[in-house]
């Protein structure tokens, strides 16, 4: 009988440890389960991707001009270049295209956006164009500040030309969307050059929307000009001089022609004041003709008939009398 019960026992046994078995491997699917779910946010969702951290390190900057593939067009627009250690160090950072960099002067914080159009420069090294060095007051070999950004795409921009010869132009706008094709961003406050032909014009950026620093890549924007910066200058250069505004101011007053005027440029307005007129018409104060006085002194001498003294005081033929001391022309011999 002992014998018999012994096969059953470990049957029980068996059976008992195979459900143990089973809900210890279920217990850790199920672990396994809620960790994935953790991870991917639930049943279905779509895999996580870690966030991009960022880029900041700092470079000593030089002009592109003294880059060895210096290229005239790299002078055009607000792409910088970077070492290639760079690029690997942004790639760790997941930071993709396009690229875009805040760039700090840490001596005077002075800060503008770029772009990136190559990593071809030496180690430690930035080149900039020069107009950006410029408006950052960056000198070479400087140290400059460089953080990648992530900005908004732009819709509204607003230009002030340094010159009015820039809106004279046949066509400022499709000079200035040709020219923007070379910008990946805009600050507002910064001033660019663009390049026309063999010009260049500043324009400073006073108004940027949705954001004070916004990116132009594939985005349509509406750009609008503030009148240029010398404009009043010009305006003031066409003003007429203090002297020409007495001359007109005395013309209004009077309405009638009159003689010229004390102080008035020759050819300028020929009217004057009441009192000058009267002066100047022959009339005294009072409107009567003033009295003329006999002439002293003839202004032309009449010429002396023939056979006559002639000269001053000649006396004329019809007051003729007999003088003491006259003669026929004939000499005392």
């Amino acid at each position: 009988h002992h014998n018999c019960g012994w096969p059953s026992l470990l049957a029980t046994h068996n059976a008992r440890r195979e459900d143990a078995e089973g809900e210890a491997l279920a217990r850790n699917s199920m672990n396994v389960s809620n960790m994935l779910n953790g991870l991917l946010g639930g049943v279905g969702a779509p895999m996580v991707r870690p966030q991009p951290q960022t880029f900041r390190r700092q470079f000593k900057v030089y002009s592109v001009a003294c880059a060895n593939n210096y290229k005239p067009n790299m002078e055009e627009g607000d792409k910088i270049l970077l070492p290639q250690s760079a690029f690997h160090e942004l790639g760790r950072c997941m930071i993709t295209y396009p690229m875009m960099f805040q760039v700090k002067n840490p001596k005077n914080e002075a800060k503008t956006h770029c772009g990136v159009m190559e990593f071809t420069a030496p180690e430690g090294l930035a080149y900039f164009p020069f107009w950006m060095m410029s408006g950052l007051c960056l000198q070479n070999g400087d140290i400059v500040d460089i953080k990648s950004v992530t900005l908004q795409k732009g819709n509204y921009v607003k230009f002030q030309p340094h010159k009015t010869k820039f809106t004279r132009l046949s066509n400022p706008r499709i000079v200035l969307e040709k020219a923007l094709r070379a910008f990946s961003c805009l600050t507002k406050g910064g001033t660019i050059a663009i390049k026309h032909g063999q010009q260049q014009f500043y324009l400073d950026i006073i108004e940027t929307r949705p954001g004070t620093a916004i990116t132009i890549i594939d985005t349509d924007v509406n750009v609008d000009f503030a009148p240029p910066k010398d404009y009043k200058a010009e305006e003031k250069k066409q003003k007429p001089a203090p002297q020409e505004r007495k001359v007109l101011k005395a013309k209004e007053d009077d309405g009638k022609d009159a003689g010229p005027v004390w102080g008035a440029q020759p050819g300028g307005p020929k009217r004057s004041s009441s009192y000058f007129s009267k002066l100047s018409s022959g009339n005294t104060l009072s409107g009567r003709k003033p009295k003329r006085a006999p002439s002293l002194l003839k202004t032309k001498s009449a010429p002396p008939k023939k056979g006559g003294a002639g000269g001053w005081g000649a006396p004329s033929n019809a007051n003729k009398k007999k003088s003491s001391f006259s003669g026929k022309g004939y000499s005392l011999k």
